[in-house]
């Protein structure tokens, strides 16, 4: 296979030495690849200039062109084209949906894209970010895509945040692979990377009954909710009272919409309840930290007389209440993995599945929590 160096000489030698780029390029005409492909000469363009021309060329089509121009050294004298036929030699590129709170401030993006950049396969490869819109039809006629989608020299995605379908087709319609962190979406070129929330739970209900607490509460999310992260956080509950023979009454689980206001609410719940749970799993750090800010008003000591763990290990949170024990999210482990994923997808050439990868969590120890004032 032939590639081209970035000062426009490939591979590719003969007996008078290595060719150029363009002769390359001029050495093979679409003619030629569309008689060695079987298809016309229309689809050809069509693929390469990555337009419809009322063309359909089906994904099957393209991966057989697409392997016939690589199989004949066919280098294209455009970047976008050469990118997406070559998508080893294209760019990474971080897109973060415009409507998470803080943006590029946000101490989860930071983490994310800190980790990203010391990822990437060489230290003098660039990461471009960009930032799309949620509720935007990316497909529509007339809609511009973000950044570097629509300058065509990307070819590694990474995607934070809600996930807009139609901005994840539009990438894997061109055979790019998609990795997705912190959502899932089962679309195939699309890989998600989730926080395993089931673990979170294990290890908080753990981590205190290790302690002695047997009595715990649960501050869930909303009551019936379908939020796969949710479901997941409450089916870590049942696992782990199931392995380690304990029995969460009904009436200690709180069900919240996991804000600091919540959990100012859960506590006023929590002591209410007979006997009072001697510590609590909140299944997120805001509502932790609600929790808490209302233990101190109601002259409940925290840890003595109520442990407190929250999950996300949110900064946010470590700046007003630095002693509250979290579970943290693995941003940074979810980042390196995608980076070694999508290039090892395109570097091998691999079929484009939809496929979700569970990443472990870890439970940050701090102050909040302590054996139980009767032990």
């Amino acid at each position: 296979m032939n590639f081209p160096n970035w000062d426009g000489v490939t591979q590719q030698t003969t007996a008078e030495g290595p060719k150029k780029f363009e002769d390359l390029h001029r050495a093979i005409t679409m003619a030629q690849i569309a008689k060695a492909a079987s298809v016309s000469q229309g689809a050809i363009s069509s693929m390469l200039n990555d337009r419809n021309y009322g063309i359909r060329v089906s994904e099957k089509t393209r991966t057989h062109v697409f392997k016939i121009c690589r199989e004949m050294g066919y280098i294209p004298n455009d970047l976008r084209a050469l990118v997406r036929m070559y998508p080893e030699l294209g760019g990474f590129s971080l897109l973060i949906a415009n409507n998470l709170p803080g943006g590029l401030t946000s101490p989860m993006i930071s983490r994310i894209a800190s980790a990203t950049i010391l990822a990437l396969p060489t230290p003098d490869q660039a990461l471009s970010i960009a930032f799309y819109d949620p509720a935007i039809d990316y497909l529509a006629e007339g809609t511009n895509a973000p950044g570097s989608v629509s300058t065509f020299v990307d070819s590694k995605f990474l995607v934070v945040g809600q996930p807009n379908l139609s901005l994840l087709e539009l990438l894997t319609r061109r055979g790019l692979p998609v990795m997705l962190l912190g959502s899932d979406v089962a679309l195939p070129g699309v890989v998600s990377f989730l926080p395993d929330y089931a673990l979170a739970s294990k290890l908080a209900i753990s981590h205190l009954n290790k302690l002695g607490h047997t009595n715990i509460g649960i501050v869930s999310g909303p009551f019936g909710s379908s939020d796969p992260k949710i479901l997941d956080f409450n089916r870590g509950v049942r696992l782990a009272c199931d392995e380690l023979g304990l029995k969460i009454d009904a009436q200690h689980i709180v069900y919240s919409d996991l804000t600091v206001e919540a959990g100012r609410v859960a506590l006023d719940e929590i002591l209410a309840r007979t006997p009072q749970p001697s510590a609590v799993f909140c299944m997120s750090d805001a509502v932790a930290l609600g929790l808490i800010e209302r233990a101190q008003t109601q002259g409940v000591s925290v840890p003595e007389n109520l442990s407190v763990i929250g999950c996300g290990d949110d900064f946010e949170a470590q700046m007003i209440h630095p002693q509250l024990t979290t579970i943290r999210l693995p941003f940074e482990e979810m980042s390196r993995q995608a980076v070694a994923e999508v290039d090892r997808i395109v570097h091998n050439t691999t079929p484009l599945l939809a496929r979700k990868i569970f990443v472990p969590l870890s439970l940050v120890e701090r102050a909040s929590v302590a054996a139980p004032k009767s032990n």
